[in-house]
């Protein structure tokens, strides 16, 4: 392209300069720099979910001239990636046969694919319409390194940076090309280079980042992964590199806040339970709760849910408690803590029937809770020889459980109907409150295990009615 770009309209002052003159084709063009520098806009505008304003704006500068294919190619380079995109490119090359854009633009949405050939053939023919065209060498130098072709991807790198000293994109080659061939020292120096030609170039960051890390400097690694998740905030995998960074760094809080937003881009097991230990290292509980729980439903095997229990349980929340120790029981009924918390909560919580219930299955670990609480209630290992004695036995439990009640509730009375089902070796099976207007769980609870744990009379299976009456 040989005529002054209409880009000069829209870039900043000074950036735009005319296309060369007819004696001045051997000299490198200054007419692409622009443009490279509007792709870095793009680019950078785009991983910052911010392309709305680019889009317009080279859109307007296309409709404002029309036979000018710069702006009608950077209009079309920061629309959606994909087949479409690739077809405006198709169409800018056909209305526009003597420009190298259109074929530009399609090598390097080949490149973004990873379809080198077609790429190599967009480059050729793109150099052939303009062979002084450095951004095709810029493609071809990209299409090199994906090859492995080092050597080649760096002289061509080399080629961009003699038109175009301070281009980010070449310097930032360089440094991959550098890398790869072990020489860490100019891959920095590259690097740090393209970063003070646009300091917003997430690639650098990124390089600069793993440099420092390859060396342990967790402090460094961490300040240029900052400066990439900056650059890139929905970059996943950099905001996960960032949180792994500041928590070897001891900068819990900031890691937090790191996986909360890595959560938020995307779940998965590995960063919910990440996010879950960050939470609870700077007692953010709220946080750590939902991360818990999220962990649970994307993967219920790896769900703490004895953990949610306990930040309920903190917050007086019993019912979520009591849900989440049951979500726990139901992946192992036998889960001793579990039972043992669920104790706890139900005795928080004044349901004592339910705490015995809960310290009798957790085993050996509630033991010391089971004991006090049938201290409490009560209750003992009634045998007698037949029902009527058994129920004067339990009534004197339960009225001396009655009586330690009236200290703290002395209007308390009433009835409490019970049935028993019991086997033919004389062990309750079954024990069902059938009326309770005393409404007060230390008797109901008394009442009730001292019927479940009784004997009753062998080789007589059936039911058997108990009532309890209590008058001040």
């Amino acid at each position: 392209m040989k005529l002054v770009s209409s880009i000069a309209l829209v870039l900043l002052a000074g950036c735009a300069t005319g296309g060369p003159r007819p004696e001045e084709h051997a000299r490198p063009r200054q007419d692409l720099v622009p443009v490279s520098r509007a792709l870095l806009a793009i680019d950078a505008a785009d991983r910052k979910d911010d392309i709305a304003a680019q889009r317009a704006r080279w859109s307007q500068a296309a409709d404002a001239a029309p036979r000018d294919p710069v702006p009608r190619f950077l209009a079309i380079s920061a629309q959606p990636p994909g087949e479409d995109r690739w077809e405006e490119f198709k169409n800018l090359a056909a209305t526009h046969p003597d420009s190298a854009l259109g074929q530009l633009g399609m090598a390097r949405t080949y490149v973004s694919w990873n379809t080198l050939d077609q790429a190599d053939r967009a480059v050729v023919r793109a150099l052939e319409l303009e062979p002084d065209n450095w951004l095709a060498v810029l493609a071809r130098a990209q299409v090199s390194e994906r090859r492995e072709r080092l050597e080649a991807a760096a002289a061509d790198y080399r080629v961009v940076l003699s038109a175009d000293p301070a281009n980010p994109d070449a310097h930032l080659g360089l440094a991959r090309v550098a890398r790869a061939a072990g020489d860490l020292q100019q891959a920095e120096s590259e690097a740090i280079a393209a970063l003070k030609a646009e300091p917003d170039l997430f690639g650098a960051y990124a390089l600069l980042g793993e440099l420092a890390s390859s060396r342990d400097d967790a402090v460094t690694a961490a300040d240029y992964w900052t400066g990439a998740v900056e650059a890139s905030p929905r970059d996943r995998n950099a905001r996960v590199t960032l949180a792994r960074l500041l928590e070897k760094r001891g900068d819990a809080a900031g890691a937090a806040e790191q996986w909360k937003a890595a959560v938020a881009l995307k779940e998965d097991p590995d960063a919910l339970a990440a996010l879950a230990h960050a939470a609870r290292a700077v007692h953010d509980q709220a946080t750590e709760q939902r991360a818990l729980e999220r962990l649970s439903a994307v993967d219920p095997s790896a769900g703490e849910w004895r953990r949610i229990a306990e930040i309920r349980l903190a917050s007086q929340d019993f019912d979520g408690a009591e849900k989440a120790l049951r979500r726990a029981l139901g992946s192992d009924p036998r889960d001793a803590q579990a039972n043992l918390a669920l104790g706890r909560v139900h005795s928080a919580r004044g349901d004592l029937q339910q705490a015995l219930e809960a310290f009798r299955a957790a085993g050996e670990p509630g033991r010391a809770e089971r004991e006090t609480l049938e201290r409490r209630l009560n209750i003992e290992r009634v045998a007698r020889p037949d029902v009527n004695q058994l129920q004067r036995a339990v009534q004197a439990l339960v009225d001396r459980t009655y009586r330690a009640r009236l200290a703290e509730a002395p209007s308390l009375s009433g009835a409490l109907r019970l049935r028993v089902t019991a086997d033919a070796a004389g062990a309750a099976t079954l024990v069902e409150v059938l009326e309770d207007s005393v409404h007060d769980p230390d008797v109901r609870a008394c009442a009730y295990w001292n019927l479940k744990d009784a004997s009753y009379p062998p080789n007589r299976p059936g039911r058997y009615a108990f009532t309890f009456a209590f008058r001040r």
